[in-house]
């Protein structure tokens, strides 16, 4: 059963789990580009509420897992996607001294 599939079922089952938990039960439970997990992931993030996804990048950036850095740039593209812009134009900046998680929006020339 996929991430999609057991939100829209079975909601409680994921409710109370940590993102890397969530990951554990996409595809082969690795996640990683270009990967049946990864697009699991990402479809599941498109289905959750988006104190869901703040929730989730503070977990990533709080505690490193493999994976994590994925896990955080599908976060952070998920919500740009909610704001209106397209994947290819969200980069993520990360600052070390702070933890923050800065969405930054980049027009194609």
């Amino acid at each position: 059963m996929s991430l999609a599939e057991l939100w829209s079922t079975s909601r409680a089952q994921l409710e109370g789990k940590q993102v890397h938990q969530i990951i554990a039960f996409a595809g082969t439970g690795q996640l990683s580009d270009k990967t049946d997990t990864a697009s699991e992931f990402r479809e599941f993030l498109g289905l959750v509420p988006s104190d869901y996804l703040a929730r989730y990048a503070d977990e990533c950036l709080q505690e490193s897992f493999p994976g994590s850095g994925f896990a955080l740039q599908d976060v952070v593209n998920q919500v740009g996607k909610r704001l209106g812009y397209p994947a290819n134009q969200i980069k993520l900046c990360l600052t070390r001294r702070d933890f923050r998680c800065r969405l930054r929006c980049i027009e194609n020339s």
